[in-house]
């Protein structure tokens, strides 16, 4: 049975699919890429999606009420809703990334370095681009103001984690919203959008965001715990900093 991730790969362009002739055949992975891609469009059809344009909220007092509660994180990038699809379209919430190749313009290359384990686990950002939400590559350019949207593939994994680091070292946590307790991920068999979208400071250097998963329940808190001058691309590639029995992906954007 041909992965249906590996499909949407190489719909979106990430993967070539004449790499995979000898493994699935060529006439059998034709076959299958054309059937997703009349889904795509079947789906896109019954459930267009809007224009993106989200609600940016000012995150004043709510930045200052994290800073008072945990001095060493948040307060630097601005969360905005909803993000690139209707309230009403739920259908659109949980499989619009993937499968909106009319709307969405893959750059490629756009897959999470994973640090360590075989779980399969991913994450992806997204950038507003006019009435697009564009694939963004592994290590692009971002500027301040840029407005992404984060998504997670789970793999075999049942909770996450997922945070950044920019170049100031400031940390901020993007899932869950109330604590570091891993919470549970859906297993929808697409790529999960996060409820919010994130407008980017004017932090120097990086962004990263990693995506910490566990097959079991983990709590996270000791990031707040460390040494901010300790953060790094390498550092964060490095992953000493994970729990035991967790794996991370990390996403990285340079600025």
């Amino acid at each position: 049975m041909i992965p249906q991730l590996l499909l949407e790969e190489i719909l979106l362009g990430e993967k070539d699919a004449k790499k995979y002739y000898a493994k699935y055949g060529e006439q059998e992975l034709k076959s299958a890429l054309a059937d997703l891609q009349k889904s795509n469009q079947e789906i896109l059809a019954a459930y267009p999606a809007p224009n993106f344009k989200p609600n940016i909220v000012s995150m004043d007092q709510e930045a200052a009420a994290q800073k008072s509660a945990k001095p060493n994180i948040y307060a630097r990038i601005n969360k905005a809703r909803p993000i690139f699809f209707a309230a009403a379209a739920v259908l659109a919430l949980a499989v619009c990334a993937p499968i909106m190749t009319s709307k969405i313009k893959s750059l490629g290359g756009s897959s999470s370095i994973r640090l360590k384990g075989n779980g399969h686990h991913q994450i992806r950002l997204y950038k507003q681009d006019g009435a697009d939400a564009v694939l963004l590559k592994n290590g692009q350019k971002a500027k301040e103001n840029d407005l992404v949207q984060i998504t997670y593939t789970p793999g075999s994994y049942n909770y996450g984690v997922i945070f950044s680091v920019d170049g100031n070292g400031n940390v901020t946590r993007h899932f869950p919203d109330a604590s570091w307790n891993a919470e549970k991920l859906q297993k929808t068999g697409e790529e999960v959008p996060l409820s919010f979208a994130y407008q980017l400071d004017d932090a120097p250097k990086y962004e990263c965001f990693v995506f910490v998963a566990s097959k079991e329940p983990f709590d996270f808190s000791k990031i707040e715990g460390l040494d901010k001058n300790k953060f790094s691309v390498d550092f964060l590639k490095q992953g000493s900093y994970l729990p035991k029995d967790c794996d991370g992906a990390i996403f990285i954007l340079n600025k």
